[in-house]
């Protein structure tokens, strides 16, 4: 909790030092498909799957190219299962975190066309997990799964979009992000793990 707080303070603090030396600023509501590869060391399988983002973009431009975006992700939801099957038993794994995620970036825009890149700080707010055992003919067997996991994860978030016009002030844009893992997810000693993400994402902007 005390993490959470610190994130969002420090947010707020950049994020109105830099407005006041805006030429423009737009705000709005964001929503992203996500899609979750899984990787561990050692891991056999495919670990994937796919979740959702819920929150807000500010968008700040200093001059006609130069400026920041900060992605403000409320609810960050990453998914990923693995479903393998062996002398008649279909076990499947299936993992859930979500988090609090801030990607403050730097942004280059070119006729509404734009790249941006930078540091993304992830809070974790749930995690979860269940192994589900089907064995022909008979009720799948359910156990829960609660593995240690980090409170705080980074990545390397980059990507691309464009800013489409509705009207005057109003705007649509569309975005594809990559968001590269440098820490590990789970608390797993000397196993290296991590969640690559890739995220499609649209965003209502307002111009103030």
């Amino acid at each position: 909790m005390k993490s959470l707080k610190f994130t969002a303070i420090l947010s707020l603090f950049v994020l109105l030092s830099y407005s006041a030396l805006a030429q423009s600023v737009k705000i709005g509501p964001r929503f992203t498909g996500n899609f979750n590869i899984y990787n561990q060391k050692g891991l056999t399988g495919t670990w994937n799957g796919l979740g959702i983002g819920i929150g807000g973009t500010v968008d700040i431009t200093f001059g006609k190219t130069i400026g920041i975006l900060v992605n403000v992700v409320m609810f960050d939801m990453k998914n990923f299962s693995n479903t393998t099957t062996a002398n008649n038993v279909t076990t499947e794994n299936t993992l859930t975190l979500s988090y609090l995620t801030i990607a403050p970036m730097f942004k280059a825009e070119f006729s509404g066309f734009y790249l941006v890149g930078g540091p993304s700080i992830g809070v974790k707010l749930n995690s979860s997990g269940e192994r589900t055992q089907t064995v022909t003919g008979q009720q799948p067997a359910v156990q829960a799964q609660d593995f240690e996991t980090k409170s705080i994860v980074f990545n390397i978030a980059t990507g691309t979009g464009y800013n489409f016009m509705l009207s005057p002030g109003l705007y649509l844009a569309s975005d594809f992000m990559v968001y590269i893992p440098i820490t590990d997810t789970y608390n797993f000693p000397g196993v290296s793990n991590s969640i690559f993400s890739l995220k499609l994402g649209a965003t209502l902007k307002f111009q103030l």
